[in-house]
């Protein structure tokens, strides 16, 4: 085959691949979205801003300690660090709807804290539309609404925003002595 046929054929299936393409979204079509990392305690659904939750861990070993609340799983190491275990479900009085072997530890730095949240499972990051966000606050989990900054809907699921970083530094979390 010479070399002009060759060419022609390859500028034949550029031709038809640009006539068939879908075309690209013009800047006025596209909506913002804002993400987060999802995870689920007492089988609602949360998600946190990602820049909240730096690590999403299987559980490790945990340690626990005398004389904290009974919400303090512990310590673990994780990498040489010597981070505190909170299960989330104790904190927030509500039970977990799915096996232990599920649950992850999610590792939130607020300042100088370094702390390892428990929950029943990561969904991992999720995306929404910034222009459905809406108030809303989960039912059962009363504990937990001066946390929840509102919700996004997907997929026909609601995901209630959680402020883990407020958490974290809330006074009582903060007292973890028995």
């Amino acid at each position: 085959m010479a070399a002009s046929q060759v060419l022609q054929i390859l500028r034949d299936i550029e031709a038809d691949t640009l006539r068939n393409a879908a075309r690209l979204p013009y800047k006025r079509d596209v909506r913002p979205q804002w993400q987060g990392i999802g995870f689920q305690l007492g089988g609602v659904r949360l998600v946190s801003p990602l820049g909240e939750v730096g690590e999403i861990l299987k559980m490790p070993r945990v340690t626990a300690l005398p004389r904290v609340q009974d919400w303090v799983a512990g310590v673990a190491n994780v990498r040489g660090r010597l981070i505190p275990v909170i299960d989330l479900h104790r904190y927030f009085g509500v039970t977990a709807t799915v096996q232990r072997l599920q649950w992850r530890l999610l590792i939130v730095e607020v300042d100088e804290i370094t702390v390892g949240l428990i929950v029943e499972q990561s969904l991992g990051m999720q995306h929404f539309q910034e222009d459905g966000f809406e108030a809303g606050r989960p039912e059962g989990l009363e504990e937990i609404h001066p946390f929840i900054k509102g919700a996004y809907r997907h997929g026909g699921r609601v995901f209630y925003v959680v402020s883990l970083m407020a958490l974290v530094r809330d006074e009582r979390f903060l007292n973890v002595a028995e």
